[in-house]
């Protein structure tokens, strides 16, 4: 076997503290582990770039294609996360760098967080908690709350995440539609899902949660124009991509009255600006890009995204690869 040195695998990474699992891995397979935060990148990119032979990727750490091009020795590129905007993918492919990601590693998670949102919203649970804190006790004061077994979910997006919260609304008695373009209405219907094109979606709606990767189309997907059609009595529920709201219009929707509230673990700037209004607002909660966190889903991470980096080194076909065309070589 080669030196480790001769095989080394990069990580870049500003959100994991231990490595354990990844080098426990890497050492069995033969292959040492670098690693980089990226305040120092640029730095370590001159000493790692042109020997390294994998490498795992943040999923919110953005690597260029002039970046890529100096990936000599490096054969596969695995994202430790459900998307991979960030990378450009077709400098990879010309490469000749496999890409890989990890989606439905946190299904379940994300799902019980929009659904949480939901409820949490419509039982008005933070003006609950600031009249007790207030020292009071008058229930009848905190305005109307509708039963939700007789509202209406809509989910814009019907992927992994969005079924699973469906299926868990279902269950709460609510009344669930669709807008997907890309899937059927015998799929929505085997899920006991109406699909409804987005123009009634955003109309009937009294819940509205997204769940759409960050496309060209879906960047600012939710603007003015959707808010002033929505329900005035409905909340809009987030937990995908910060950018497919136009934050300015929803702040300006949720002064006016225009929108009854929100539910973001997403925002168009992360961390925000403290002074960001979406911060302040009682009709607002905002966690901090949360929702798919559990200890069960960061395993999981980590263990896909290591092993896709095993295979493709290997010579095995790694799972959930972007760029298939390049295994063809």
């Amino acid at each position: 076997m080669k030196d480790k040195q001769d095989n080394l695998v990069w990580i870049i990474d500003d959100e994991f503290d231990s490595y354990e699992i990844e080098e426990e891995m890497l050492r069995k397979a033969g292959y040492a582990l670098a690693k980089t935060r990226g305040s120092s990148y640029r730095e370590d990119y001159l000493t790692f770039a042109p020997r390294v032979k994998g490498i795992l990727l943040q999923v919110g750490f953005q690597l260029k294609g002039e970046d890529i091009k100096g990936l000599g020795s490096c054969k596969v590129i695995s994202v430790r996360g459900g998307g991979f905007n960030n990378i450009e993918i077709d400098a990879a492919t010309r490469q000749g760098i496999v890409l890989t990601y990890v989606p439905g590693y946190c299904v379940e998670e994300v799902s019980d967080h929009a659904l949480t949102l939901i409820l949490v919203l419509s039982r008005r649970i933070p003006e609950c908690q600031e009249m007790t804190r207030q020292g009071l006790w008058k229930a009848a004061e905190l305005g109307p709350i509708r039963r939700l077994s007789e509202q209406t979910l809509g989910l814009v997006g019907f992927g992994r995440i969005a079924k699973n919260v469906a299926r868990k609304a279902k269950c709460l008695g609510l009344r669930v539609v669709a807008y997907d373009p890309l899937v059927s209405k015998s799929e929505m219907d085997e899920a006991d899902v109406e699909k409804a094109d987005f123009k009634d979606l955003i109309r009937i709606a009294d819940f509205i949660s997204l769940h759409v990767p960050l496309t060209k189309e879906t960047n600012g997907l939710f603007n003015a124009h959707v808010f002033n059609v929505m329900k005035n009595t409905a909340y809009l529920i987030n937990t995908c991509r910060g950018e497919a709201i136009d934050e300015p219009a929803l702040v300006h929707a949720l002064e006016t009255g225009r929108i009854a509230g929100a539910g973001l673990d997403v925002l168009y700037q992360e961390p925000p600006d403290p002074q960001n209004p979406l911060l302040s607002m009682p009709n607002v909660i905002v966690t901090p890009h949360s929702a798919y966190i559990s200890q069960e889903s960061l395993t999981e991470v980590l263990v896909r995204s290591t092993q896709a980096v095993i295979d493709a080194l290997q010579g095995r076909t790694p799972q959930d690869v972007v760029n298939p065309e390049v295994l063809s070589r």
